[in-house]
Order: C-alpha cells, then sequence, then structure tokens
C-alpha cells in the first residue's frame, strides 16, 4: 500500500533567500577595512542555514541596483528574505541611504541618483516574502557631510549621525548597528563588533530572532564599553528563528546530526509524531531515509499503520455503473503524485494568510482551506483528480483549521462528509469533532479516476462560519 503523503512541513522546504552586500573599497569615501569580510562571512553562514544567497562585494551602482532587481524577483517566491549590508550609510532629510563603492555625492541633488535608497531595498525585499529581515551594519559616520554642508543650504537639508530610524513594513524586522542618529565602529578585528555579535548567535538552534538580538546587543555593548548598542524594529506576525530546532540541543549533537540540518530532521519527527498518523511517519521516512530519528519513526508507523481508524456510518450498495468524472472547476492546483486539488470556493486571501487548495496538501497542520462561500459552507466540495484510474483505498485527513486550539474552535469543523467515487460509489462519513489525523476506508479497494468529498453538515464555530480543512490526502493500493 502506498500512502500519498506529501510530507511535513520540511517537506515543502522552507524558501530563504539572501542579499548579501559588503563594500570596503571606495573611491570618493573613506575604505573600510571589515565590511569584506563582514559579508564574506555572513554569506557563508547563511548558506549553512539554507538560504540562497545573492549579491557580492564592493558593489558599484550598477551592480547593487542589478542585485537588487534580482534579489527582488527572487523575493517574491520566497518564504523567508533577508538583506545585509555592510559599508558607508547616511540619512539626509531623515531618508537613509546606502553608499556604492563608486558614489560621489557634492550637492543635495546628486543623493539620489547617486546613492541608493533604503526605502528602495525594502521595496524589493517585501515583494512577496512573508518574513523579511534587514540587518544594517551601515551607522558609520557620513563620508559626504562636509562637502553637502559647504554646498548646500543648511535650512534646506537636514542631515544627522548615522542611519534614521525606518517604519517596517508587515512581516519586517530591521536591526541596525548602534540606535537612531548615532554611529557604529568599523571594528579592529576581522568583522565589526555588530557583525561579529551576529555570526556568533545566529546559528542558535530555536532561538526567536528577538532574543537572539538582546545577545548581539550585550555582546556589542560589552565589546564597545556600552559606546554602541544595537537597535531594532519588528513588525513580525510568526516567530522566526534561523535556525529551528530544540534550544537544549548539545553541541554534540549538532555536529552529529549535522547542525541546522539535524535540527530541520528533529522538527520534522516532533511533528510526525504531533500528527501521529501512518501518513505522517510514512512521509518523514521518505523524507529522512538516513535521520536518526528514522527507525523510530518506522517503529511508530508500523503501530499506526497496522489499524486505522476507519469510520464509515453507511456502506455503499454494490454497483455496476460508471460515473463520469467531474469536470476541474472552481480553484484547482496540482498536488504531489500527479493529483490535483479542486476546491469550488475559497475563502479570500488576508495578508499573509492563505486559503487555496493548495493548504491541504502543504504537510502543514497551521494551515487549510477554507471555503468562500457565504453561510457554513454546506455543499461545498473538494474533487481530487488523478490523471489516471487508480486504486483507491481511503483517505487521510486532518479536519479544521488545525494552527491551534483557538483557531481550531473559531472556525467551522466538517460533521458529516459524503464521498463519491467513479465507480458510483457514494459513503457518508461521520468526523469526530477532534484534532489531529484520521484516517477512512472504503469496504474494499476503489478503481476510480477521482474522489469527490461533499459538505453535508458541520460543527460550528465559535467565531467564524468558515469551514475548513488542514490537510487531505489520499491513499492507494498501487
Amino acid at each position: 500500500m502506498v500512502i500519498l503523503l506529501a510530507g511535513l512541513a520540511p517537506a515543502r522546504a522552507e524558501t530563504r533567500i539572501a542579499l548579501v552586500v559588503g563594500n570596503s573599497d571606495y573611491q570618493h569615501a573613506p575604505k573600510l577595512s571589515n565590511p569584506r569580510n563582514d559579508a564574506n562571512d555572513m554569506t557563508e553562514k547563511l548558506k549553512a542555514l539554507g538560504f540562497e544567497v545573492i549579491g557580492g562585494t564592493d558593489l558599484d551602482r550598477r551592480s547593487l541596483v542589478e542585485a537588487l532587481i534580482k534579489f527582488g524577483r527572487a523575493a517574491e517566491a520566497a518564504d523567508v528574505a533577508v538583506f545585509f549590508y555592510a559599508g558607508h550609510g547616511l540619512q539626509v532629510n531623515g531618508q537613509n541611504y546606502l553608499v556604492p563603492v563608486d558614489g560621489q555625492v557634492e550637492y543635495e541633488a546628486e543623493v539620489d541618483i547617486s546613492l541608493v535608497s533604503l526605502s528602495g531595498v525594502l521595496q524589493q525585499l517585501e515583494r512577496g516574502s512573508k518574513t523579511n529581515i534587514v540587518f544594517l551594519d551601515a551607522c558609520r559616520n557620513n563620508p559626504f557631510e562636509e562637502k553637502l554642508a559647504k554646498s548646500s543650504n543648511r535650512s534646506a537639508m537636514s542631515m544627522a549621525r548615522g542611519l534614521g530610524r525606518v517604519q517596517t513594513g508587515v512581516g519586517t524586522f530591521i536591526a541596525f548597528a548602534t540606535e537612531p542618529d548615532n554611529v557604529a565602529a568599523d571594528g579592529a578585528g576581522r568583522n565589526s563588533p555588530f557583525t561579529s555579535a551576529l555570526l556568533r548567535h545566529i546559528n542558535q538552534p530555536a532561538q526567536s530572532i528577538s532574543d537572539m538580538m538582546i545577545s548581539v546587543r550585550n555582546d556589542v555593548l560589552a565589546e564597545t564599553g556600552g559606546k554602541q548598542r544595537p537597535w531594532d524594529s519588528s513588525s513580525l506576525t510568526d516567530r522566526f528563528a534561523f535556525a529551528p530546532g530544540a534550544a537544549g540541543e548539545t553541541k554534540e549533537q549538532a555536529q552529529n546530526g549535522g547542525g541546522a540540518s539535524a535540527a530541520l530532521e528533529k522538527e520534522a519527527y516532533e511533528q510526525a509524531v504531533e500528527v501521529g498518523s501512518c501518513g505522517a511517519y510514512e512521509a518523514f521516512e521518505r523524507r529522512y531515509p538516513d535521520s536518526f530519528y528514522a527507525e523510530l519513526a518506522k517503529e511508530r508507523a508500523k503501530a499506526a499503520c497496522a489499524a486505522p481508524e476507519t469510520e464509515q456510518v453507511a456502506s455503499a450498495p454494490e454497483v455496476s455503473r460508471s460515473v463520469p468524472e467531474p469536470k476541474k472547476s472552481g480553484v484547482c492546483e496540482d498536488g504531489p503524485f500527479e493529483v490535483t486539488y479542486c476546491a469550488s470556493s475559497v475563502l479570500p486571501s488576508s495578508k499573509t494568510n492563505f486559503y487555496e487548495p493548495s493548504m491541504m496538501f502543504d504537510g502543514n497542520r497551521a494551515t487549510a482551506w477554507v471555503e468562500g462561500e457565504d453561510g457554513d459552507g454546506i455543499d461545498e466540495t473538494v474533487t481530487l483528480h488523478f490523471g489516471r484510474e487508480r486504486s483507491l483505498v481511503g483517505f487521510e485527513i486532518i479536519n479544521g483549521y488545525d494552527k491551534d486550539q483557538r483557531i481550531w474552535s473559531a472556525n467551522s469543523r466538517v460533521r458529516e462528509l459524503e464521498a463519491s467515487t467513479g465507480d458510483g460509489q457514494v459513503q457518508v462519513i461521520t468526523l469526530k469533532d477532534v484534532r489531529g489525523a484520521s484516517r477512512f476506508d472504503f469496504d474494499a479497494p476503489v478503481d476510480t479516476s477521482w474522489l469527490q468529498l461533499k459538505v453535508n453538515s458541520v460543527y460550528p464555530g465559535t467565531k467564524y462560519k468558515d469551514t475548513a480543512i488542514s490537510e487531505l490526502y489520499p491513499i492507494f493500493a498501487d
């Protein structure tokens, strides 16, 4: 028997993209010793944490703009986007600017065409990614301050030390090497004090970015004798850790398990245990066959697969007629193993929450398909098209919006499903009103090219009428 389950969260690996820039070799401004090293070291660290890294060192304006465009396009499809910049930065009239290595400014009117605005960087960063993170090790003295002061009318232009405060968009975290309107040290060692502390703490397992910044801030304060205090501004909507995993994982465990990779395997195994279904364990084994946890998952799978919970309140009579496959209608998305999921309706997305059919096969119980019709979703359907005739044993489902107990209770859950297949069978299945995975088998495998589930009744939500299904997978015998 093959259980069609699109792995847990790591099966659909989190897409991470980063733009890393370190400018040291300035042509018209004081050269800096550390940014090139800062960028190279940060690049290696982020790659080890699963990021695709673009950018480079000593970028002129053209190269920096080209890298930003490439980064912005990649961010549209990313889950996490990070921008790290080390080099000269300045603020003019309340706007922050990054300085390319060929940047030259003698008049205020040249600022926008010679430098790169931080607001432009943020626009590229926030093109689609859910979590956006900015590290700015650029709070040094304004390299053009003297020239600008001589050539500009002070009443028309406002200059301040360092970089200014930034209003972050939803889902964005910005960290500065020091507080607004102050300057940071380049550092006497290989790295600046800020980047050095960041490199030390960024790969701590399960450490949230907020906790990480507390450690970074304390290190920098200690190294600079309290003169430099890193500052951050956050509008993140979810907890984020650069290195997922158990906070108590030992150094030896991390080395034996491959660092961040081992942390991901551990997190995936814990999610499989939380779901507790046959399909969840088998999905983990397929995803991580060589993992330390693979044998544990195999043993748990034996018990979970041996006695699946099957609930059918009505058995279908024997039929010999063939029922035409429903047309693909509503909102359809291609799932794993050549199965197409079609939902009769979808609730419109809200901010960073999406409710399309793909939420039913992303391996993440914290997301869900949610129907979009008025009322409780009665008669709404989910149809799975297999592309060819398959031997269908049954299906596995996580009912409701199973992100947490509060969200699960607030939204409606399916009470009674009507399951139809291509051989004419129609079975009515009652789901228990409990969180977690349930499996439902037909009396015998059904030869069919499709499965349609129709909502007959629901358990009403305490706050919303919208009916949700977190995960849904067909189970095949072939």
